[in-house]
């Protein structure tokens, strides 16, 4: 009778001893999987952060062009404007001319 309560001692400590051990496991896997959650959202931010970055670069880049596009668009306008304006110019020296030629030419 001794020997199977000493067996039943044995078997309650080393139940005892495997539950134990598997506690620490737990933890220990419990304690990984939070590092490799932490990686994995850490390595997630730095993507973002990546990716936001050329998206910006990509939206400044196409903001260059289409102001560059306008600027130059508008330089075309100024252009024709000026020839425009040069051109009525000449022909208001022109008619000036004429009437100064006629008002004098008459006299």
């Amino acid at each position: 009778m001794k020997e199977a309560l000493e067996d039943v001692k044995a078997a309650e400590q080393e139940a005892n001893n495997i539950l134990a051990e598997a506690e620490k496991e737990a933890k220990a896997i419990i304690a990984e999987a939070s590092k490799s959650g932490e990686a994995m959202i850490e390595d997630a931010k730095l993507q973002g952060k990546e990716q936001s970055k050329k998206l910006i670069q990509q939206a400044e880049a196409e903001a260059v062009k289409t102001a560059e596009s306008f600027k130059k668009e508008c330089q075309e306008q100024v252009e024709h404007l000026r020839k425009i304006s040069a051109d009525k110019m000449n022909k208001a020296v022109d008619m000036i001319l004429e009437r100064i030629v006629k008002v004098h030419g008459n006299s």
